[in-house]
């Protein structure tokens, strides 16, 4: 077997011959009148390693070879995790150096009319080396963000090509996420070199090619990267300040068109960075946000203006974000969030992405009446973000640094090296509403505070228009570096993991512990998990944990909370459930194969949970006015049902009409919040 010392001296030899990615070109690939596109899915070949011999297929040079000569292979489709597709448990345990290959064609006409040619991943798990007719083209480190190749001077044009790709999902204490390896010394128990392999995460860590595989032409002189930036002025004008990068040579000059969602030109420019001012423009607002226009999106076109000139499209929207003590706006309105976590998970498929789970997930969540999600834990798929963005939900994006618990030097590189790409990938997004640097790492420690601090300042030179966290899950006494983000996110599992099965302190623990760290931090705060597990069609009355019947009753407790923090003016910024569908785990003797704490079976079948979800959820379609239309961000407590005063100087959102009250003053719209949270008690 090959001990990780060996293996590292193996590993750094390799990477001297490897060519890198293109780490900063990673727009999404599209087609254009400039621009072929092309995908490389279906069944490749599969080979793995032994774990006695993990160098194997490089010193044979499996990268030369059609697998179809050396034997012993499987087909594996591509995207997909290759752990659930056999029924092989080595496969779907494996950790270690696997092999794909697959044979294409390009035309000829591609090196006639000199065009370039990229090969594009779209995720890895987790280390990829990259062969194209036995040459090396590009090898990457980190799973769930994309990476290019040139593939222009490896390809046979008008002849059979051969891509081989070895990957390795084993981590390390300096990746993102951590992983350790360790050989017991003890032959009682285990046999020689017994290798153990873990880490921290409580979800299956699925590997292989999860994510598309492209290739895709440009012409020499092409459209390498954009940033937008939006912003208003006065008189209902939207602002996009952006900058174009071309690569290629020096051409600088480039024609911008913004088209509206009928394809009209809305405004022009000559160059490749500047400012386009949008007449009466049409802001981006989330899905159940009460305005006319839901998730409007401008078209950005970019042309080069060269002889071949290249062109490129992506879609836009303008909105704005801002957060203080007490509150997230958008587009200077405050925001609620409501939703949940999620995973890139389903049967078979594993992590790879699909483009009819996608759709139905999104389909729950309307049905559900949600308006956000994180991307626990780790960036999902463009795709996703994509249709965020045309359905108006918020997305929290979070980075694969989950339960880290090693903080240096060496992991600080890795991690500002994935946030660099991941910003890079879903800076124009106008769903993306904030980036998640980390989920429960332990900054229970000293060291944790330097490193967010450093980790923290290296985002927001990238992104100044996003608010960043990571997300706590220790005690208020324990918890560090948090003082340091812009918004407290808090994982918290009354009556489940701590006092479990004692729902009646769900609302005296959460209403103190959400209330303490408001004060102490003076920020407002998300809480980003709560939830519990429930067998669906498993039922119990009186209620029992691991039934649907509790977990129906833990989230009604959590939300008669949740009112009660807003009526008394805790900046609460919103509530999101863990989890939106069951998901895989790694095997042990505290879950059934499965976290069940899905709103949804892993399926995508409604629990009773969905029910309750729902029912609350879509109760906000009618009193989001009521909270956007005073300021609440001032409030007394008051008598019950308790209330809070209207401002000194009325909110521009609506006309106040101020009746009398015993106990305060209240605007019609305040009055009808406060019977709503009065009918909810």
């Amino acid at each position: 077997m090959v001990r990780p010392s060996e293996t590292a001296m193996f590993l750094l030899f390799m990477a001297a011959f490897v060519v890198p990615s293109l780490a900063a070109d990673i727009l999404y690939p599209v087609e254009s009148e400039s621009r072929e596109l092309r995908t490389l899915h279906g069944l490749w070949n599969f080979k793995i390693s032994p774990l006695s011999d993990q160098s194997i297929g490089f010193n044979e040079k499996w990268y030369e070879e059609r697998f179809e000569k050396l034997g012993d292979y499987w087909k594996m489709p591509v995207p997909s995790s290759y752990n659930d597709v056999s029924t092989n448990s080595t496969i779907r345990d494996y950790v270690g150096w696997s092999w794909y290959q697959h044979e294409f064609y390009v035309p000829k006409r591609w090196t006639d009319d000199q065009l370039n040619v990229f090969l594009r991943f779209g995720s890895v798990h987790f280390k990829s080396i990259v062969w194209l007719n036995g040459q090396l083209c590009v090898d990457h480190e980190g799973g769930h963000l994309p990476f290019i190749g040139n593939a222009t001077s490896f390809l046979k044009y008008g002849e059979l090509n051969l891509i081989v790709v070895a990957v390795n999902n084993t981590l390390r204490p300096d990746t993102i996420p951590q992983g350790y390896t360790k050989f017991p010394n003890n032959a009682y128990k285990y046999p020689k070199d017994y290798r153990i392999y873990s880490h921290e995460f409580d979800y299956f860590d699925y590997s292989g090619i999860n994510r598309a595989v492209y290739l895709y032409t440009t012409p020499k002189v092409y459209v390498c990267d954009i940033t937008v930036l939006t912003s208003f002025g006065n008189n209902s004008e939207g602002v996009v300040d952006y900058k174009v990068d071309i690569c290629g040579n020096s051409v600088s000059e480039c024609n911008i068109k913004l088209f509206d969602a009928d394809r009209n030109i809305v405004v022009e420019s000559n160059t490749c960075s500047g400012q386009l001012i949008i007449p009466n423009v049409i802001p981006w607002w989330p899905i159940m946000s009460g305005k006319k226009h839901i998730a409007y999106l401008y078209t950005f076109q970019v042309k080069t203006n060269n002889k071949n000139s290249d062109y490129y499209r992506m879609r836009i929207g303008v909105r704005t974000l801002q957060w203080t003590s007490k509150e997230l706006l958008l587009n200077n309105e405050p925001m609620y969030l409501r939703g949940f976590g999620k995973h890139e998970d389903s049967i078979i498929r594993g992590r790879g992405y699909d483009d009819a789970l996608s759709a139905r997930d999104f389909y729950l969540i309307k049905w559900l009446g949600a308006n956000s999600f994180r991307t626990s834990h780790y960036p999902y798929a463009e795709e996703t973000l994509q249709q965020a963005d045309s359905e108006g939900i918020m997305v929290i994006v979070e980075s694969a640094a989950c339960n880290l618990r090693i903080f240096g030097p060496d992991v600080m590189r890795f991690h500002k090296g994935v946030m660099t790409e991941n910003v890079n990938r879903d800076k124009n997004h106008p769903s993306v509403i904030m980036w998640s640097l980390a989920n429960e790492p332990y900054n229970n420690v000293e060291l944790s505070v330097p490193y967010f601090q450093e980790l923290y300042q290296h985002v927001r030179k990238m992104d100044p228009s996003r608010p960043i966290t990571f997300v706590n899950s220790q005690q208020i006494q324990n918890a560090k570096a948090i003082e340091h983000m812009d918004i407290l996110t808090l994982n918290r599992y009354s009556s489940w993991y701590s006092d479990s099965g004692h729902l009646e302190l769900i609302q005296y623990q959460t209403y103190n512990e959400l209330e303490a760290f408001t004060k102490k931090f003076k920020k407002p705060i998300l809480i980003t998990e709560y939830g519990a597990g429930a067998l669906s069609g498993l039922h119990s009355l009186p209620e029992t944990m691991w039934s649907e019947d509790y977990y129906v009753t833990l989230l009604q407790e959590h939300f008669k909370t949740f009112d009660s923090l807003i009526t008394n003016g805790i900046p609460i910024l919103g509530e999101m459930i863990w989890n939106f569908a069951d998901f895989k785990t790694p095997q042990e003797y505290i879950r059934p194969g499965l976290c069940v704490k899905g709103l949804f079976t892993r399926e995508r079948q409604p629990k009773m949970a969905a029910y309750v979800v729902k029912e609350r959820y879509n109760k906000f379609k009618s009193v989001d006015r009521y909270r956007r239309c005073c300021d609440w961000r001032e409030r007394v407590t008051l008598p019950s049902p308790s209330l809070h005063s209207p401002p000194a100087t009325p909110s521009p959102h609506h006309n106040h009409n101020y009746t009398s009250n015993t106990s305060t003053r209240l605007c019609s719209c305040c009055s009808a919040w406060a019977q709503y949270v009065f009918e909810q008690r």
